[in-house]
């Protein structure tokens, strides 16, 4: 029916996809998804991401979500065997040589350009696209094997003999050598896009507008997190540990216990405190990358005839600054449940002290089992049960309903 809606004034902006990808509110979406997409891996690098350099000094690999671990092993490796002295790309380019989240500053920053060139690439024309992307194939392999073709070529055309490029006893007849540097250049480029591959896939569906690639980057932060925590399991960390050097343990696991109360002026633990901001980022990535491409499809598959339509513009930023503000209150309301799901321990055991001073109150207020990690989790469960159940009481649509009216009826009145 929307075909048949007829064309009003044309209005200062429209719905066309060219116009949309530079309005404001649309780009707006689109850093605060990438930045809570880089928050979220720089967080996990720091919880997920640590292990003891004598560990991976001694040949073991860790678990973590650290590709300068990596980089050091295969370093090592190729130090031991003779065949290199060294990888080829410097370490202020990998962050093998910095601490902390310096180890991930600049190959962000590579593969934030990488994402770039990908999405302007896919905005081309398809004739322009193939041909760039057969460039770019034929540099790559003139990289690897440019300069081992050239040597191997010249060397038979100067002795006037048809000869294997590896396996002769004159170091100038191996012409095979010429191909480990480039090699190495790749394998530490693919070591590094490996790790940084959620970032990588999150920034492509961002602003490249795919839901694939956004949920393959999704995918890989959850089963990373599978994988720690099966890893993390004590019988499995004590056996890696053996196995490499029993003094040394590899993969450092979060603690089985929830500790004190430390952060946000004692309302939740700091151990707590990074697992909770790893969700909140991860929801905040998820609803904001999803919704930009949503909003832009909708806007995409609308008719001519609607596009420049002066209502279905303000309807359409009316739904962008609905959303915003829901995604704001939604993801602080979440959060703020949780912290205080997780002192709902202490609530309970207040409300007893309350209620009398009798046997069966002292040893609820003495009881370690509430205040251990699965007294937690069932304190939790209750308060969530509790604040899922005011739904049947309170209305919470109607006074949600209430306030965006109130909200509505100030702009109005300002305008």
């Amino acid at each position: 029916m929307a075909d048949d809606v007829a064309q009003q004034e044309e209005g200062l902006t429209s719905l066309h996809l060219r116009t949309l990808r530079k309005e404001w509110r649309v780009v707006c979406l689109q850093l605060v998804a990438s930045l809570a997409l880089i928050w979220l891996f720089l967080t996990m690098t720091r919880v997920f991401g640590y292990c003891h350099p004598d560990y991976v000094a001694s040949g073991s690999w860790c678990p973590a979500l650290d590709h300068t671990l990596t980089l050091t092993q295969i370093e090592i490796s190729l130090a031991d065997s003779g065949s290199v002295d060294g990888l080829p790309l410097p370490e202020w380019m990998t962050g093998q040589g910095n601490q902390g989240d310096g180890r991930f500053f600049i190959p962000i920053l590579l593969t934030m350009a990488i994402a770039a060139a990908w999405v302007a690439l896919n905005f081309q024309p398809p004739a322009r696209r193939r041909k760039i992307t057969l460039g770019l194939l034929g540099g790559m392999i003139l990289f690897l094997a440019g300069l081992f073709l050239l040597t191997w070529v010249f060397g038979m055309i100067v002795d006037f003999d048809l000869y294997l490029p590896f396996g002769h006893s004159d170091d100038s007849m191996n012409h095979a050598n010429h191909l480990v540097w480039p090699l190495s250049v790749y394998i530490q480029v693919l070591v590094m896009l490996f790790y940084l591959a959620p970032v990588l896939f999150g920034l492509m569906g961002i602003w490249g507008l795919s839901k694939r690639m956004v949920n393959w980057s999704m995918a890989y932060m959850l089963i990373f997190l599978g994988l720690y925590a099966l890893l993390s399991y004590e019988g499995v960390v004590s056996q890696l540990a053996s196995e490499a050097n029993p003094h040394t343990p590899g993969l450092n696991p979060l603690p089985t216990q929830i500790g004190e109360s430390d952060t946000l002026g004692g309302l939740i633990s700091g151990d707590v405190w990074n697992l909770l901001l790893v969700a909140i980022l991860f929801m905040v990535y998820s609803e904001t990358a999803h919704a930009t491409i949503r909003f832009l499809e909708y806007a995409f598959r609308l008719p001519e005839s609607c596009k420049k339509d002066p209502e279905y513009v303000g309807q359409f930023q009316s739904i962008l600054n609905t959303h915003m503000q829901h995604t704001v209150v939604v993801i602080f309301a979440v959060g703020f449940v949780t912290m205080l799901a997780l002192k709902f321990d202490d609530l309970i055991i207040d409300v007893v002290g309350w209620a009398g001073s009798g046997q069966w109150s002292g040893q609820v207020r003495e009881s370690l089992e509430l205040r251990l990690t699965y007294g937690k989790v069932i304190s939790a469960m209750l308060f969530i049960t509790f604040v899922a159940g005011l739904r049947f009481i309170v209305p919470w649509q109607r006074v949600s309903g209430l306030i965006e009216s109130a909200l509505n009826r100030n702009e109005n009145s300002n305008s």
